[in-house]
């Protein structure tokens, strides 16, 4: 193993938890329905695409996407200056550094959105690669982020992890063949992961000695 590649979202920080919350709440108050767990599945890690589309055939075409796209965006950038990092995730992050692996980047979000905040954590500087959403065409579940990100990084695919927490940045990092680790969020502890990832509910489990061992 040579290399690291992390997730953002979800992964690093929790904004799924508070896109999650602020979304049931949004549609309980003004279409008066929930979310649904498959939906959601299909949302977190990569595009609202498939939500907008469930909302526009639950309403009859009626939902207005541009309000609450507006709405969610308001929530979240707004609660960015009191984002955490994940409970135990900078123990994993600080084993890659100690350790002389190369640390890389891949995430669905823009990099106008990432940086501020790893800028913040004193941690921007640490990553030789950050691929966004601005980076690639298409989004995870697509294998374009991480393909790009090990090619920056000039490592082979069987020579990096992945860390993440969704279904479809898991999707994304095993398209492109890289070793996945999963570490569970709250809102993402109901997901059954792609085939062949280590998944864990905490980074307290994660033993990064064992998993390295034999990769």
């Amino acid at each position: 193993m040579k290399a690291f590649v992390f997730d953002f979202d979800g992964t690093m920080i929790d904004t799924e938890a508070v896109w999650f919350d602020e979304t049931q709440k949004y549609l309980q108050e003004n279409y008066g329905m929930e979310l649904p767990m498959n939906v959601y599945e299909q949302v977190v890690g990569s595009t609202d695409e498939p939500l907008l589309l469930y909302m526009a055939e639950q309403t009859n075409g009626k939902f207005d996407a541009a309000a609450f796209q507006k709405y969610i965006d308001l929530q979240v950038h707004n609660g960015r200056d009191k984002l955490e990092m994940r409970e135990g995730f900078m123990r994993l992050f600080h084993y890659a550094k100690d350790n002389g692996y190369k640390i890389g980047l891949a995430t669905s979000s823009a990099r106008a959105w990432v940086d501020p905040i790893l800028e913040k954590f004193g941690i921007l500087e640490d990553f030789e690669t950050i691929q966004t959403a601005d980076d690639v065409e298409v989004i995870k579940p697509d294998p374009a982020l991480y393909r790009q990100a090990i090619e920056a990084l000039g490592v082979k695919p069987e020579e990096a992890v992945a860390v993440e927490d969704s279904r479809n940045g898991s999707l994304s990092a095993v398209g492109a063949g890289l070793h996945v680790i999963v570490v569970k969020n709250e809102v993402t502890k109901g997901i059954v992961f792609p085939e062949g990832t280590s998944v864990y509910d905490s980074f307290e489990d994660v033993d990064l000695d064992a998993f390295l061992v034999g990769k």
